[in-house]
């Protein structure tokens, strides 16, 4: 069958329309970083400041999985992830996702806390609903679990990620076997933490470090890299310091603001 050929012409809204002919939406990229729905993961040792950096973001509501929100010194939503005898945690965790879908709400940020957890739970549910799977102990996880549970936490983050408003997901730091291992995230699964890292806009490494004036020598500052070598970090937008120090939304959010700034400053 022979394709008919077509002269292209020039202006975007008469090739949309050519593309639409065919089947296909032809949309246009403003060459702008989104700043109302950022997907960012940022993962580190306990207690280096994780959730509180996540409290820092606009509108938040915590999908509280970890149960350690008692550093956050501000009032903050949130929706805890618990079992109960009609429901496994798991069952609780995607019903509010779909609540978050819905759009029945006024929240602008979502916080997985954490990913880890978010594994365990669905580890968890996975051996209490499906008790007729053959393993070697009862609560042992056998090798199809864990390709159950690996599909399910893929499917549910990709169900976060598409949400309509920034996500923010907590993840542990794994812990180095040699100087020379990759700094990267914590998570069961081969390649579970590279595909977590493909899927977000941003992904930053929180640590404490000393403090460096003479009168802060016992004060520990938090540090948050984005781009590092021999670490798992990332910065979709190019637009991010290497490093920030004590990292808020809005010091993030002054950064990402500045593309404007150009674009106003060039006309």
């Amino acid at each position: 069958m022979a394709i008919e050929e077509v002269e292209v012409p020039a202006e975007f809204e008469a090739i949309a329309n050519i593309a639409d002919e065919f089947g296909v939406v032809l949309e246009e990229h403003e060459g702008f970083f989104n700043l109302d729905e950022v997907k960012l993961l940022v993962y580190g040792e306990s207690g280096v400041g994780k959730t509180v950096f996540a409290s820092t973001w606009p509108e938040c509501v915590f999908l509280d999985i970890d149960k350690g929100m008692s550093s956050i010194t501000r009032r903050v939503s949130r929706i805890p992830i618990n079992g109960t005898p009609d429901q496994t945690a798991w069952e609780g965790l995607l019903r509010s996702v779909t609540y978050l879908e819905s759009g029945q709400h006024k929240f602008g940020t979502a916080v997985v806390d954490s990913l880890n957890e978010m594994q365990t739970i669905s580890m968890d549910h996975i051996i209490d609903r499906y008790p007729k799977i053959r393993r070697p102990y009862d609560a042992l996880a056998s090798q199809s679990d864990y390709g159950k549970m690996l599909f399910d936490f893929d499917s549910t983050v990709r169900r976060l990620k598409a949400l309509p408003m920034h996500v923010v997901f907590i993840c542990q730091v794994a812990p180095q076997q040699y100087e020379t291992d990759v700094v990267q995230p914590q998570l069961v699964g081969k390649h579970t933490s590279r595909n977590m890292a493909r899927m977000m806009d941003i992904v930053g490494y929180l640590y404490k470090q000393e403090g460096g004036g003479e009168g802060d020598k016992d004060k520990k500052s938090r540090v948050m890299v984005f781009d590092a070598v021999n670490h798992v970090t990332k910065d979709r937008s190019d637009m991010l310091p290497l490093t920030i120090e004590d990292p808020r939304f809005s010091e993030l959010y002054a950064f990402w603001q500045r593309q404007f700034d150009e674009v106003q400053e060039e006309a």
